[in-house]
């Protein structure tokens, strides 16, 4: 019961990674705002956080506009009366839709509306969510901020350029916002997941190597998905959202007090710092 009493937050709950993080959380004691842009998808998990005994709230919203992002916390405020923790989670893969599906990535099949909805959710949605929360936080003197990256925010992977220029840009804004935020005791870190079998790889990832990349043309996903962790995973298997979940578990809690301005991957080995 790490977190008994607590109150947290956590963007993009509604399933996959989002989801494991958000039943971690009340499984140490936190009560869990669920947030997520498909508002039925947050109520389901919203009452599997109540079976647990935990108080919840699910809460529609969509990252990329302010008004949602401060509405979210003052529902919280509202609901709770604080905020403890902030996992800023919600993303997409990259992709509204592709011009050419049989051609391989490149910058000029980049459309400028799968560049602006991909930075808009991932990276601009991180900075609102955290904007509206920090006056709350300031006010506390504490609380911890968890910011989910990827590994492809360590190295640019070419077949995701824009949603690799999201991801580390996200571990850039995690530094800066630990420093403003450190006079006030409130830890912010960042999460770099490595590779898990979510929604978002099986309807995006997979679709796009396959389509892009010669050796995976005509292959199932989850061959795909097979072959990756063989040739980039040092530990030659994939990583899980409960993995993940327990790494956020970590930075919530008060063994990661003197760590702020962090990024940790969890990828088996695929990247090092």
């Amino acid at each position: 019961m790490k977190l008994k009493d607590q109150v947290a937050i956590v963007t993009g709950g509604g399933r996959g990674l989002g989801e494991a993080i958000c039943l971690c959380l009340a499984e140490e004691g936190a009560e869990v705002v669920v947030s997520d842009l498909k508002g039925d998808l947050a109520a389901k998990v919203s009452e599997k956080v109540e079976a647990m005994g935990r108080k919840s709230l699910a809460v529609t919203t969509d990252v990329r506009h302010s008004k949602d992002c401060q509405d979210l916390i003052e529902r919280t405020v509202n609901a709770f009366g604080k905020i403890d923790i902030l996992v800023c989670n919600a993303g997409v893969g990259g992709y509204v839709k592709r011009p050419d599906s049989d051609a391989p990535l490149t910058l000029e099949n980049i459309s400028e509306e799968d560049w602006d909805y991909t930075l808009d959710v991932n990276l601009k949605g991180v900075f609102l969510c955290c904007r509206a929360a920090a006056p709350h936080f300031k006010k506390q003197k504490k609380g911890k901020i968890i910011n989910i990256s990827s590994v492809a925010g360590r190295k640019g992977a070419e077949w995701i350029p824009h949603y690799s220029a999201s991801k580390a840009g996200i571990i850039v804004l995690t530094q800066a916002i630990a420093l403003q935020l450190a006079p006030y005791h409130v830890n912010v870190n960042t999460v770099c997941p490595g590779f898990i079998w979510t929604p978002m790889w099986q309807h995006e990832g997979s679709k796009v190597l396959s389509q892009g990349f010669p050796p995976f043309k005509g292959m199932p996903r989850e061959e795909i998905f097979k072959a990756v962790i063989q040739t980039m995973v040092p530990l030659g298997r994939p990583q899980t959202p409960e993995s993940i979940a327990k790494a956020v578990l970590f930075f919530a809690s008060s063994d990661a007090d003197e760590i702020t301005g962090q990024a940790l991957n969890v990828d088996g080995g695929a990247f090092f710092n």
